[in-house]
């Protein structure tokens, strides 16, 4: 593959990753933007097959309307062609819902996004949008839906860890209001000299305490260290890679070269217990394939 074939492929999969965050996070200005004249859409229920762009954007328009705030916190993507200005990018991921909505759920969906070349500052729109979920519960070779239950173990195990963000934090301001905080809205503590700028989902806050002392009030499991005076919450980290990791909102915290690998095995890590729900499996189940 040539050089900028795969810079080009890059540059799609980083759009499609996107995408995939502002569609959950409910951004119908956006997703209207990027819509091709000739979209098409075939969403993941069994009634919304080939629909065009106008009847995507009424979809759409009632998902915003009716379906909570989701943050992926497991994905993937792969740009598998790209010729004649048209790139096919397919993918996965494993999305949960904020728990604060009064509901918890978790669920994983597969798509297929064809994207087409434009020149300016989008370098894509979409033309074709495949959603679809899995919903064989007896894999291939299985005689008993094992990794069925594997899945539903981590799916209950992923809800008990959902709740338990609804644990409340007091946080007092440098002007002496107390804020309750939940720790799904924190997306990350900054250092302000002897204060702390607490950057949330819908507000700013700033507090009477130093960085040191307050990230303590937070559960360790969830929130970690970027760099020197930056702690990030894992729920609402996009994107990462040697240089810099990527928050909701578009905010990126430089990595020192130093810390890069320590930086870079301490998200997995998390990734990997909000995956499963605070925890390992269980041998017997952590076993099955």
């Amino acid at each position: 593959m040539k050089m900028d074939t795969a810079k080009h492929c890059r540059a799609a999969e980083s759009f499609v990753r996107e995408f995939m965050h502002r569609f959950w996070s409910n951004d119908f200005a956006f997703f209207e933007k990027v819509l091709a004249a000739d979209f098409v859409w075939i969403a993941a229920q069994e009634d919304q097959y080939r629909l065009d762009r106008d009847e995507s954007v009424d979809l759409y328009r009632n998902i915003c309307q009716s379906t909570p705030e989701v943050v992926l916190v497991d994905e993937s993507y792969e740009a598998i062609a790209s010729e004649g200005g048209v790139t096919v990018v397919t993918g996965w991921y494993y999305g949960i819902n904020n728990p604060e909505m009064g509901s918890a759920f978790g669920s994983r969906q597969r798509l297929t996004v064809i994207l087409r070349d434009l020149v300016g500052d989008q370098p894509f729109e979409i033309v074709h949008l495949h959603m679809s979920n899995p919903v064989t519960i007896s894999r291939k070779g299985e005689y008993f839906p094992v990794g069925f239950s594997r899945e539903a173990y981590r799916y209950v195990r992923m809800l008990a860890s959902q709740y338990s963000d609804r644990e409340s934090i007091e946080v007092r301001e440098i002007g002496g209001a107390t804020h309750v905080l939940r720790t799904f809205d924190v997306v990350y503590l900054e250092a302000d000299r002897q204060y702390t700028m607490i950057h949330c989902l819908s507000k700013t806050l700033r507090a009477r305490q130093g960085i040191g002392e307050l990230s303590k009030k937070f559960p360790a499991d969830r929130f970690f260290e970027v760099r020197r005076g930056s702690i990030a919450n894992i729920l609402h980290v996009i994107s990462w890679d040697a240089d810099s990791v990527r928050l909701t909102g578009g905010v990126e915290i430089p990595i020192p070269v130093r810390r890069s690998m320590k930086v870079r095995e301490k998200i997995e890590q998390l990734r990997q217990l909000v995956i499963s729900g605070g925890g390992s499996l269980p041998a017997e189940l952590g076993a099955a394939r």
